[in-house]
């Protein structure tokens, strides 16, 4: 197993030499690379440039402008950020442990805990140093051999108990609390969303003494309900083609849930147009298709690997 060499870079242990990667070098980021799913990956097309075998991306400097490419960092910082982020736990206000709520688009780039979503990156390449998904496995794959792609469930699994593993290691979970209890206006974003709204009444009602009424309570707790793919329609939906998707794989009504959504219309505009009560049906709704998204996707590739 490869192993961290002080602060200067990972180990990598091969017949008749030793190689060191530089913590600050582009390739100290391909093992977290090589673990993001396709649909990921392709959020910047150059990445998928890159060969599947490692052999040759590490022992040659061919591929080194795509690595050293400030892109290339970015793409597998953002992707782990977003990813942990769904993990995060916060307490309601029942005091129960929950997913953030709403979609990190929704938070300001200064929030401390967007902050944190990047700081762990550091950590969890560090994990995949310890358990298997090191440069020296990545140096052991021989030559011809390509590295298959995660799904997209797989690496939201694999992010998923990593990013549990160094909140529990680190010792986290306090400071997000602390972070969550005292969050300000300024941390979510500029534009009117539904968190933000929802931080605004309680924010007033805690500090002005004016009460809510038992209607505003209630739709709080749409803004509550946010699923585990918070940020499903930002992320995936906005890039697929809907009518393949949409085609075969879900009813028609929900296909016009996702025709509505996508045109931009509020989930009580579309609870209004498509015959449901409420807002958070609707919600609940889009997780549904959400799911029915991500077993799409893990088919198609199925069917990619048997071609």
């Amino acid at each position: 197993m490869a192993k961290r060499n002080g602060p200067g870079g990972f180990i990598a242990v091969l017949p008749g030499e030793v190689v060191e990667i530089p913590q600050d070098g582009g390739k100290s980021w391909l093992t977290l690379f090589y673990c993001l799913p396709k649909e990921l990956a392709g959020k910047w097309k150059s990445a998928l440039d890159l060969p599947r075998c490692p052999y040759e991306v590490l022992r040659t400097d061919k591929y080194d402008s795509i690595i050293c490419d400030d892109m290339f960092k970015l793409l597998v910082w953002d992707c782990y950020s977003w990813s942990a982020w769904q993990f995060f736990q916060v307490k309601d206000r029942k005091g129960h442990y929950r997913e953030i709520p709403g979609s990190r688009a929704q938070y300001a780039g200064c929030f401390s805990l967007w902050q944190l979503s990047y700081s762990i990156i550091l950590y969890i390449r560090m994990e995949f140093e310890k358990n298997g998904l090191s440069f020296q496995t990545l140096y052991d794959v021989p030559p011809g051999v390509e590295v298959p792609w995660l799904t997209y469930r797989q690496f939201g699994n694999l992010v998923g108990n990593v990013t549990d593993l160094v909140i529990e290691k680190q010792n986290w979970q306090p400071v997000i609390d602390a972070i969550w209890e005292n969050r300000g206006v300024e941390d979510y974003d500029a534009r009117s969303s539904a968190v933000k709204t929802d931080f605004l009444r309680k924010w007033h009602h805690d500090r002005s003494g004016s009460s809510l009424s038992l209607d505003e309570i209630t739709e709080d707790e749409v803004f509550d309900a946010a699923g585990s793919r918070g940020e499903f329609e930002q992320s995936v939906l906005s890039q697929m083609q809907i009518d393949t998707f949409a085609g075969g794989c879900i009813s028609e009504r929900d296909r016009e849930i996702l025709r509505l959504r996508m045109e931009g219309y509020t989930e009580q505009e579309i609870a209004d147009r498509v015959g449901y009560q409420t807002a958070s049906a609707v919600h609940k709704r889009i997780s549904r298709i959400a799911s029915a998204y991500e077993d799409f996707v893990t088919s198609e590739y199925q069917k990619h690997l048997n071609q």
